[in-house]
């Protein structure tokens, strides 16, 4: 062979190693994925439909409901909780008038999976929504190492290499399920007026599980999981903190955009001009307002105190005197912008004299996002996306005037889970027997008719990660990552001394009651994530799914 003709065969085979690394490279991540279609169980389904089909008709003294979630909130966020560094003399009243309870925990670290939780009174693994819902995923190998190296350069992610990845349609059904039954729902069979006020995050598909669509009357807020609480980045009045990683650029770029943007019924808002925890405020009392005269439930999800973070200038000023530091600062701003909008609805309640007949709850959907650097949950350990106390341990307040009593403190273990129940048993209603519900009535433990404990055990579990709470004792582990620790809360809240080698017979204890416990729950999630976050805690490394 000729040099010439070398030359031509050589280039024709660089020719074509690249073509080939090219049609590789865009080769569908999706293909193949069976593993992650959807279905809804047919049965669980029927059953709903026939157990929603009829309105019962209440009497006009039905008490109220009235919830609240914070995002992201932590204890030490609170200042009934021991923080002295942001003052929330609205939540205190709610702690002051009601039932500060010390041991109220969500049945996730995580924002979505806890509040499907909180919304349908079941763990949300029993309809598979054990993650995050995902907005997308790589479709192809170019944007899963893209992905991957965008993400690396913040070493605190790591991306989860999977075979398969769920096609757009699949996608599209991820959220909660048709078949779980909703706090509104649940409701509105009951002839309440329903309302959601604030963030959603359970799902945007339009013909299955938008609020409007599962079982809420008015809806005002973002779908997805944060949005600009300004209507525009840069405004004279507000202060922006930004931090330098790929997440938090990613939120600030989304704006208010897709499932960032402000709905009301359904309907996009293009121009909201308020400082989004103003409206929140605003948008609850007037639904409060409108419905004064009839049963209610209204569910305030507030975006606050979650990335991006944008604090009101004047209450910013105030915290900076005190803190000294512009990250710091804006994250006690925005709660207390949070804690003033907390207040006004309260205003509203007595101002109708409605107060005596309206049950309060507020709690966060998970601990302090403290990967921020903004905020801490010492002394417990870890926070958001976590299984140690930081991140499933919250704070949890009930008010009812008249009926819980007043200025108290309850310290035996409750779940976020516990609130479909006893909102379910203070209107007489009947739960449908079709399935699981795992929270408890908490009515008599709160009003002391009932000395003894609602949960003897509580679960835990994401992907790899899974915990238990018995007594006094919590077992924690991770299946894929080899590390099991055992701790007693009673005498160790802050996770330090790993008793697993001291006492083997209580780790078989705590899991082999794990192990049964997820026996009766899905083999697998209703989808796959795509991150693990990693954490450095007491000098150990730790990845928790995202």
């Amino acid at each position: 062979m000729t040099k010439k003709a070398t030359k031509k065969y050589k280039t024709a085979i660089t020719v074509s190693l690249i073509v080939g690394i090219f049609f590789v490279s865009c080769y569908p991540l999706s293909t193949g994925a069976i593993k992650w279609r959807i279905h809804w169980d047919k049965n669980l389904l029927l059953s709903k439909k026939a157990f929603l089909k009829d309105t019962v008709f209440v009497t006009e003294k039905q008490p109220n409901i009235i919830v609240i979630v914070a995002d992201d909130l932590g204890l030490n966020d609170v200042s009934c909780y021991g923080n002295s560094k942001v003052q929330t003399p609205n939540i205190d009243a709610l702690a002051k008038e009601g039932v500060r309870c010390t041991q109220g925990y969500v049945s996730s670290p995580i924002c979505a999976p806890s509040r499907c939780g909180i919304l349908t009174g079941r763990y949300q693994q029993r309809c598979g929504f054990e993650t995050q819902q995902m907005e997308f995923y790589p479709t192809n190998l170019i944007e899963y190492l893209t992905g991957k190296y965008l993400s690396q350069r913040d070493s605190s992610w790591v991306v989860v290499t999977k075979p398969h990845y769920p096609r757009e349609w699949e996608i599209a059904k991820q959220g909660i399920p048709p078949t779980e039954i909703t706090l509104a729902e649940l409701l509105k069979k009951y002839n309440y007026r329903t309302g959601i006020v604030g963030k959603w995050h359970l799902g945007d598909n339009p013909d299955v599980n938008i609020p409007n669509k599962r079982g809420f009357d008015y809806q005002y807020g973002c779908y997805g999981p944060f949005t600009l609480y300004a209507e525009k980045e840069v405004q004279e009045d507000i202060v922006n903190y930004k931090r330098e990683t790929f997440e938090a650029k990613y939120q600030w770029q989304m704006a208010r955009k897709d499932l960032a943007m402000i709905y009301e019924n359904n309907k996009k808002i293009k121009h909201e001009k308020r400082y989004f925890t103003d409206a929140i405020r605003d948008q609850s009392v007037q639904y409060i307002e409108n419905n004064k005269d009839r049963p209610f439930f209204l569910y305030i999800p507030f975006t606050a105190p979650h990335e991006p973070y944008q604090a009101q200038l004047d209450l910013y000023s105030s915290e900076f005197e005190i803190t000294n530091n512009k990250g710091k600062a804006v994250y006690n701003a925005i709660i207390r912008s949070m804690d003033n909008a907390i207040g006004a609805i309260m205003q509203k309640l007595k101002q109708l004299d409605i107060e005596d007949n309206t049950m309060i709850v507020f709690l966060s959907d998970n601990g302090p996002a403290t990967y921020t650097k903004v905020t801490t949950s010492a002394p417990l350990k870890g926070g958001k996306l976590t299984e140690f106390q930081g991140g499933i341990r919250v704070p949890f307040i009930f008010k009812w005037k008249n009926h819980f009593p007043e200025n108290t403190t309850y310290d035996k273990s409750l779940s976020s889970l516990d609130i479909f129940t006893t909102v379910a048993a203070l209107c007489s209603i009947d739960l449908p027997s079709d399935r699981v519900y795992d929270g408890v009535n908490l009515i008599p433990y709160l009003s002391k008719q009932n000395e003894g404990t609602p949960h003897e055990k509580l679960f835990w579990r994401a992907d790899h990660v899974h915990a238990i709470v018995k007594g006094d004792y919590k077992l924690i582990y991770s299946t894929r990552d080899k590390w099991t620790e055992l701790y007693n809360l009673q005498t160790d809240e802050s996770e330090k001394n790993n008793l697993y080698l001291l006492m083997p017979e209580k780790v078989k204890e705590l899991n082999d009651d794990l192990l049964e416990w997820e026996k009766t729950l899905p083999a697998k999630p209703m989808w796959p994530r795509i991150m693990d976050h990693r954490f450095v805690i007491d000098g150990k490394e730790y990845l928790f799914p995202s």
